[in-house]
């Protein structure tokens, strides 16, 4: 009979462990997560894990920065492709909202369980602020720049998106909200907000 076991290659058995561990720890806690667990998802023996992470903290540690790599790369992608083009707010908004209605458990994960920093007033060094937050304050700077938004004003509009978006991301990856639709509305609800930032400079782009 087949081993029920999965034959997992060297790297694909570290992101496995690494989703199922996401998926895990997003409904259960850090508490009681444990390697053996992860093992158990991924369908492998207890020490499997151990090739790869010698404890929990460090495959805590992978968790969070798989999801920082995979979602700050999406981010640089949009901010290239957009870049000085007034839509680059909209396509980044979009795009954070996309990546976590596509991995529910990502933002449950990262923006509760995990240790990430993100200093909204950019306080510590920037290396040591949370990567993704570092690249969207960047780019709304950069277009606000364009249009002459007043300096001391920036960073309040920075925090106001920022806030936005991260709520609507919110509702939509909570299992007990419903609503029809999301990227739609997700599209209506930034094309009503952003004029209101950039009203006084309309046309300047």
């Amino acid at each position: 009979m087949q081993d029920k076991k999965k034959d997992y290659h060297h790297k694909n058995l570290r992101n496995a462990l690494i989703e199922k561990s996401i998926e895990i720890v997003s409904s259960e806690g850090v508490p009681s997560f444990s390697l053996r667990k992860a093992a158990a998802a991924c369908g492998v023996s207890h020490a499997a894990p151990y090739r790869h992470f010698q404890n929990k903290e460090q495959l805590l540690s992978a968790m969070q920065e798989h999801i920082t790599d995979r979602f700050s790369i999406l981010l640089e992608e949009i901010i290239k492709k957009y870049e000085g083009t007034p839509v680059l707010l909209k396509q980044m908004g979009l795009s954070y909202v996309a990546f976590f209605i596509e991995n529910p458990t990502y933002f449950s994960f990262l923006y509760t369980q995990s240790d990430i920093v993100i200093d909204l007033q950019c306080q510590i060094p920037e290396k040591e602020n949370y990567r993704p937050y570092m690249l969207y304050k960047t780019a709304v700077i950069s277009i606000l720049e364009q249009v002459h938004y007043p300096l001391e004003k920036q960073n309040d509009v920075v925090i106001s998106l920022w806030a936005f978006i991260h709520g609507i991301t919110s509702l939509v990856t909570m299992s007990n909200v419903r609503y029809e639709n999301w990227e739609q509305k997700v599209t209506d609800f930034i094309d009503m907000l952003q004029p209101a930032f950039l009203k006084n400079t309309e046309g300047a782009l």
